[in-house]
């Protein structure tokens, strides 16, 4: 069976990127090591020296991979990256605090995705198709967090016939699909809820509302993203706790509704 990488309408240098990005994932290429040169990958896979300078510039602007002039090209350190599986879905992290899990669907819809999203999803010339699902979080029927995400179409045709009032998008993703989220690169910017956000969150309309601004874009182990997931959460309720050893971080959410 050929892999998702593979798939007709995915650019050679796409493929490349795939390859590469899994030997590092795999450990075939260890932080430090300098990785064939481009005219050895071109005659390894049969593509051309434009074609593999593309591939390396794509992993080089990930930080996966750094040029050396007259030296060659090197694995880089890996970034920090977590078992989000595990540690990070939502549903899985207020049951943990003994809290009831549960969603308001504000759309389910299919769209063709935006070029920049596109981009980030990696999804191929012939279908950037993405459904998009937007969704109000919340604990004990109260609400934490405003999400909306993007999956891509051709990885899971049918999530339009999903009821996400209760159930997992991580579960379903792995259950009926077997596509196991495995690592995520996440950002966190601390901002103030726009008005129309704060209404969706039941927040006190007295005054600026703080909030978390975070985007995820999630992987599976091969490298290719299965999601993109914007998120407001809100700042009186939310904490993100990060507990850090040398090699990972445990990143975990905890509720609060004394305010």
């Amino acid at each position: 069976m050929r892999s998702a990488a593979d798939r007709d309408g995915v650019p050679k240098y796409v493929q490349l990127a795939q390859i590469v990005r899994e030997k590092i994932t795999r450990r075939q290429y260890k932080a430090g090591d300098r990785i064939p040169t481009e005219a050895e990958l071109g005659d390894t896979y049969r593509m051309s020296r434009i074609t593999v300078r593309q591939a390396i510039d794509r992993l080089e602007r990930d930080g996966l991979l750094e040029r050396r002039q007259g030296r060659g090209t090197y694995v880089l350190p890996q970034k920090l990256k977590r078992n989000i599986a595990k540690v990070y879905s939502f549903t899985s992290d207020m049951q943990r605090l003994g809290l009831k899990p549960s969603s308001r669907v504000l759309s389910l819809t299919a769209e063709e995705a935006s070029a920049a999203d596109a981009l980030s999803l990696q999804l191929p010339a012939a279908n950037r198709r993405v459904t998009r699902l937007a969704r109000v979080r919340m604990a004990n029927d109260l609400p934490v967090l405003l999400e909306t995400t993007l999956v891509p179409e051709y990885l899971c045709p049918d999530l339009l016939e999903k009821d996400f009032s209760n159930a997992s998008l991580y579960r379903i993703l792995a259950a009926e699909r077997r596509l196991m989220p495995h690592h995520a690169e996440e950002t966190y910017e601390a901002i103030i809820l726009k008005r129309r956000d704060a209404q969706l969150l039941e927040c006190s309309s007295r005054g600026a509302q703080p909030a978390f601004a975070i985007q995820r874009l999630t992987y599976l182990e091969n490298g290719l993203p299965i999601e993109l997931t914007r998120s407001v959460g809100r700042g009186d309720r939310l904490t993100l706790a990060i507990n850090m050893t040398s090699e990972q971080a445990d990143i975990q959410r905890r509720v609060d509704f004394s305010q």
